[in-house]
């Protein structure tokens, strides 16, 4: 019965390791989350789909990733659809399989945006390891998503980013007034 259980684990393993790497996650994120396969092993598997070595170096911080005001719009879009299809607290932990719908379901909202390569625009996030180090700021309290009383909008804080913990969104609407 182990035996069978263990062939399943491994197996399950192994379509996980597909479905995050197929969306181009790094391989160092995978390895945390796949216990059953060894890095070289989902950096074949990475090749194998892509036909290219997987990204090399540090993945970026979750204070990093917004890079204007308008990023944390998006970022509370895609927030807002990972705790709605999460089964879990995403406080505490990560819903992988939600990460996943919600990254899926966020690139069918902006079809044009590009999903492999950082760009510098301010639809964020911009490929699957930016939406999963939000997801993992969210989880060790890096990144919180609150209600706004005034707009009535969920608004995404990043602690330690070079933006106020206040709602983003107001703060855009009153400076299009202003101008």
């Amino acid at each position: 019965m182990s035996c069978k259980s263990s062939f399943e684990a491994r197996l399950k393993d192994q379509y996980r390791a597909y479905q995050l790497l197929k969306r181009k996650l790094r391989t160092s994120l995978a390895s945390k989350i796949v216990n059953n396969l060894r890095p070289t092993d989902l950096r074949n598997i990475y090749h194998a789909i892509h036909q290219e070595r997987p990204q090399s170096g540090t993945p970026p911080s979750v204070e990093a990733i917004p890079n204007a005001r308008e990023s944390f719009l998006y970022m509370a879009l895609f927030v807002s659809i990972y705790r709605s299809a999460s089964r879990v607290n995403i406080n505490t932990e990560i819903d992988v399989d939600a990460v996943i719908f919600a990254w899926d379901y966020f690139c069918t909202l902006f079809p044009n945006h590009i999903r492999e390569r950082r760009p510098y625009g301010r639809i964020r996030p911009a490929n699957f390891d930016e939406a999963w180090i939000i997801a993992q700021g969210i989880k060790d309290g890096l990144t919180e998503l609150r209600y706004c009383k005034t707009c009535h909008r969920n608004y995404l804080i990043i602690h330690g980013s070079k933006y106020q913990p206040i709602c983003q969104i107001c703060v855009t609407d009153k400076a299009l007034l202003h101008t």
